[in-house]
């Protein structure tokens, strides 16, 4: 036990780098790899000296008989969730996380909009447009913002808030992570066969685009898990397990509203795999419990998703003003079909360089479903489902707006289970073929997660910096030296500073561009002290932007300057009000305390 647990502890920090975790507040931390090793080895040397080479053989078949594929695959749930806890961010940092947190915390007050008294009185063009934070948009009808985000994962994290406190908001994600690859390995097992689901879940667990999402407050991973739970359910003979489907997909749409097609596809499945099976029940009633086809399963299905149909267009139409308008604008204007070449190009391409292009035939095998592996109707057109679910969820994608960084194949990552499952049902059909045996097949899987585990390393997905907590340790700054009614200019740190310093703040890149001198007095006139709150790479933009006005230098002298631990950037605090004087410099922050911020109280505006 010593040295699996000291070897495991040392591999964790090798694939993870360092990291520090407060548990029951006793705070555990890890960085030196070679402590654990060293453990390991001294302790294998010494059981091997005592127990002698018969016993530990002994030893070693009472283990693998022990492992089973279930009790694997708990483990590797296990070993997600820690690393997902270990490198949370356990902060709003990005836009969308912004969102997601304060969203949450607008739940709890029973509300979904944050009202901005002063729009309707500031002089400048769109001015409630420019008071709106990254992951919000301002409301048609009243002087009002509202998160443009889906209220899934935030009603999620808010219940977990209102049960466990502040912190436990952020827990959401990583759990999620854990069920992610819990979840693949019964969508394995069912569609195939239990070391397919192990080895599936195995390929979901060192994905850099997982690794990527698992570990930040983003309803990517959460939309993935609650499609795969309802895909799995749906797989299954009776109602009841049509209405566990349905519920599970309800709470998908409320994630990611955008992917309700998939949930057509698995009602259309339900109801062709019912149509088929109809003269079998010769008219009997299908109970709940019991097994069969029918029409039932498909209806029980569809009335367990609707109430999340109903909720979204409801909460469309009462913010934006139409059921199809959602808080990232007009539906004509996010899908169109002349984004196809370019999304599918770039999605293709990232896929393929941080994944495996094994993934696309393997998507193929399971459209064709040959009678080799899928012997029965059934379990072929289980097969095709799982395909179906997949080949949609990148349909859906490749019409949407393009984006440039490979890790917004986050998007794609309710089609990740099926592409691992196909890729690992290809390679074990190829071996076997070929009669070498599910020996070297799964060797194959273990080299495609190793290339996973390598090029999650080699694109940064766990650096060694603050991360996204610096967006916080930067609030904390502003609020020590800022007036509670002071007013923030900023882009990107926008939300959190209105979450972390609970300073109103302004979007000086909607601003528009001959008001910066004149806003930054009529500011002052209404007692608002302005500042701007800037990153150095944005400082050109700003310039530029503004060219003209008096203030678009912004002065000699910051009141702060902080360069977060690990980073090029630094992040500069301007008073519009004064041209001269002291900048504070703190030293890069490290290891930050409290590791979960609360959040200020909110600013007025």
């Amino acid at each position: 036990m010593i040295v699996g647990l000291a070897a495991g502890w040392a591999a964790v920090i090798r694939l993870l780098g360092p990291f520090a975790i407060t548990v029951g507040g006793v705070r555990l931390s890890s960085s030196d790899v070679r402590r654990p090793v060293v453990v390991a080895a001294v302790a294998a040397f010494l059981y091997v000296v005592m127990s002698g080479v018969r016993a530990v053989g002994r030893d070693i078949a009472a283990v693998r008989a022990r492992l089973t594929r279930y009790r694997a695959a708990v483990a590797l749930s296990l070993v997600v969730l820690t690393a997902g806890l270990a490198n949370n961010t356990w902060s709003a940092g990005g836009p969308d996380s912004y969102a997601y947190v304060s969203q949450a915390d607008l739940l709890l007050q029973h509300r979904l909009t944050v009202p901005v008294s002063l729009a309707p009185r500031a002089p400048w063009p769109d001015a409630l447009t420019t008071f709106t934070p990254f992951g919000y948009r301002a409301l048609p009808r009243e002087p009002a913002i509202a998160p443009a985000t889906g209220p899934g994962l935030p009603l999620l994290m808010a219940g977990f808030k209102f049960a466990f406190g502040h912190p436990a908001g952020f827990l959401v994600v990583p759990l999620t992570g854990s069920v992610l690859v819990w979840s693949t390995f019964l969508l394995g097992a069912r569609l195939h066969s239990s070391i397919v689901g192990l080895a599936a879940a195995v390929l979901v667990a060192t994905s850099p685009t997982f690794l990527m999402m698992f570990k930040s407050p983003m309803s990517d991973v959460p939309a993935a898990v609650f499609w795969t739970l309802a895909t799995y359910a749906a797989l299954g003979r009776t109602t009841r397990a049509a209405i566990a489907a349905g519920a599970a997909a309800s709470m998908a749409i409320l994630i990611r509203p955008n992917l309700v097609p998939l949930a057509a596809v698995l009602f259309v499945w339900l109801a062709l795999r019912g149509s088929a099976t109809a003269a079998d029940a010769r008219g009997r009633p299908i109970g709940l419990g019991s097994r069969g086809g029918g029409w039932l399963p498909s209806i029980a299905f569809a009335a367990a998703m609707l109430p999340a149909c109903v909720a979204i267009t409801a909460i469309n139409a009462r913010l934006f003003g139409s059921p199809l308008s959602s808080g990232y604008g007009e539906v004509n204007q996010l899908f169109s079909l002349s984004y196809v070449p370019v999304t599918l190009a770039r999605y293709a391409t990232w896929f393929t360089e941080t994944q495996t292009p094994l993934a696309f035939a393997g998507l193929i095998l399971l459209i064709v479903a040959p009678r080799s592996i899928w012997p029965t109707s059934p379990l072929r057109s289980n097969a095709r489902l799982a395909a179906a679910m997949a080949t949609t969820t990148w349909a859906l994608y490749t019409v949407y707006q393009p984006f440039g960084a490979w890790w917004f194949l986050r998007f794609l990552l309710p089609s990740w289970p099926a592409l691992s499952i196909g890729t690992v049902v290809l390679v074990f059909w190829m071996f076997e073929r070929f009669r070498f045996g599910h020996h070297v097949a799964g060797a194959v899987v273990i080299g495609l997660a190793i290339y996973g585990v390598v090029v999650t390393s080699q694109r940064g997905v766990f650096p060694a910096d603050e991360g996204e907590r610096r967006y916080a340790t930067v609030a904390t700054f502003v609020r020590r030296l800022t007036e509670p009614q002071a007013m923030i200019l900023s882009s990107i740190h926008a939300g959190p500073t209105r979450y972390y310093a609970g300073r109103a703040t302004m979007r000086f890149d909607l601003l528009d561009p001959g008001w910066l001198d004149r806003a930054a007095a009529w500011l002052q006139q209404q007692g608002r002290h302005p500042y701007v709150l800037v990153e150095d790479w944005e400082m050109p933009m700003f310039t530029a932007r503004f060219t003209g006005n008096r203030l678009a230098d912004l002065g000699a002298s910051p009141v702060l300057a902080y360069r977060a631990y690990n980073t090029s950037g630094t992040v500069y605090l301007f008073d519009l009000l004064r041209r001269e004087g002291p900048t504070v410099a703190p030293p890069p922050i490290k290891d930050p305390r409290p590791r979960c911020p609360l959040p200020a109280a909110a600013p007025s505006l």
